[in-house]
């Protein structure tokens, strides 16, 4: 559980405790207060000012009896509050990858980042967002400036706090120092990727209504605009090391005896960022996770399928609708993305261009990576904690073949990692 999440849960009880205790027989201030919190919680309407707190919420009742009411609701309310939703610095940077990349705008209400890549918390979306600004800028080919490069300025501005660029002025001009464009565009790309990479995580706006209305019940300080909403309020809870999550070599050659020591050497950091990053994190969600991929793998032997993909040729329901698409976009990945389509969807989610440079599946980063998208997106966490192997496998075959194999490889690994 992430330490936002106990957090909310702590403030949800404390709420529960200190919203039925409100002194006085009749409204007051802190009523509003708790009334505004429901509505914001909830996403209702706020209050007419003719209308007293709880009215129009719970049905008519003795005041106690709203208390109590209010008390119940934040208490379910306050920890289903969604994760992180970011700053207006993770607007800009979102807004930008899109414009680049000609894809369309974010639409109203979506999150930064969310349709850029997979689930995942807003540390691991802004590198990778730093990471594909920094591919995609060097890689603008341009020979005079374009909009793109106005942008880019803007937006590495903005995150230096300094003033706009001015119009007689040209992009990157008072950046820096360059022969040529080219070599601006490298700067930046460069400066840009420190700059989203040491952005603090944000909460989101709820949580500092939160925090403040506990503060005010409690009789305490303003939060410190320097300190984390709940920080102050609840101690933070002890860290695990990120090692009691990782596996190790020792253990994959375990699971998957049968595969040159080097192949797994290169495996193993990026199955260990794929399964934090698509949060493959109990023995047994890693049990299932290793289990199929071994399977798909041919036991981690092969990041791509030997047959030549032909077989595939003009299949639309893969998306393979030219000449070639059934070779070009081969089964590629730890769990083998297939088809024009996927591919599409795939590097969307990683923020890489599969479609025009689809070998880059079977590198090993993106091989372990495509494979934890597909897994987050077919939510196969669930499964895997109900020790559902029938389940998974079918979703990722598209039907049991294999499921022997699967089961042996899956048995090695509950063993190995105690699952």
């Amino acid at each position: 559980m992430k330490q936002v999440e106990i957090w909310r849960s702590q403030a949800a009880a404390t709420l529960a405790f200190l919203i039925p205790k409100i002194v006085g027989n009749t409204i007051n201030e802190r009523d509003g207060l708790v009334d505004d919190l429901v509505r914001v919680l909830n996403n209702l309407p706020a209050r007419p000012e003719t209308r007293q707190p709880y009215a129009g919420i719970f049905p008519a009742a003795d005041l106690a009896t709203w208390r109590n009411r209010a008390a119940v609701t934040l208490r379910a309310a306050v920890p289903r509050i969604p994760d992180v939703e970011g700053s207006v610095f993770d607007g800009a940077i979102d807004d930008l990858i899109r414009f680049i990349n000609d894809l369309p705008s974010r639409p109203m209400g979506r999150s930064p980042y969310s349709g850029l890549f997979a689930a995942a918390d807003l540390a691991t979306w802004r590198k990778q967002s730093a990471q594909t600004l920094a591919t995609l800028i060097p890689n603008i080919l341009d020979a005079k400036f374009i909009e793109d490069d106005n942008r880019i300025d803007d937006l590495i501005r903005v995150l230096s706090g300094l003033p706009l660029r001015p119009i007689i002025r040209k992009p990157y001009e008072g950046l820096y120092q360059a022969p040529n464009l080219t070599e601006y565009r490298k700067l930046a790309a460069r400066r840009l990727q420190q700059l989203i990479t040491v952005l603090r995580d944000d909460f989101n706006a709820k949580d500092v209504l939160v925090d403040s209305t506990i503060r005010i019940l409690n009789n305490l300080p303003t939060r410190p605009l320097d300190q984390e909403p709940y920080a102050g309020l609840y101690d933070r809870a002890p860290e695990v090391p990120i090692s009691s999550f990782l596996i190790t070599q020792a253990q994959l050659i375990a699971i998957a005896p049968y595969v040159n020591s080097s192949r797994l050497a290169n495996l193993l950091p990026h199955l260990n960022t794929t399964m934090q990053r698509y949060d493959i994190t109990t023995p047994l969600r890693k049990a299932h996770f290793l289990a199929q991929t071994a399977h798909e793998s041919d036991g981690f032997n092969t990041n791509e399928e030997y047959a030549s993909g032909a077989d595939y040729e003009w299949r639309t329901d893969l998306g393979n609708t030219r000449v070639g698409d059934g070779v070009r976009f081969k089964g590629r990945g730890l769990i083998q993305v297939t088809g024009r389509s996927n591919y599409a969807e795939c590097g969307r989610a990683l923020g890489v261009d599969l479609i025009n440079n689809p070998q880059l599946l079977a590198n090993f980063d993106l091989a372990c990576l495509s494979a934890g998208w597909f897994w987050g997106k077919s939510r196969l966490n669930g499964d895997a904690d109900r020790d559902d192997v029938l389940t998974i496998t079918r979703i990722i075959n598209g039907g049991t073949n294999g499921l022997a194999d699967r089961r042996s490889y899956l048995a090695r690994a509950k063993r190995v990692l105690g699952a």
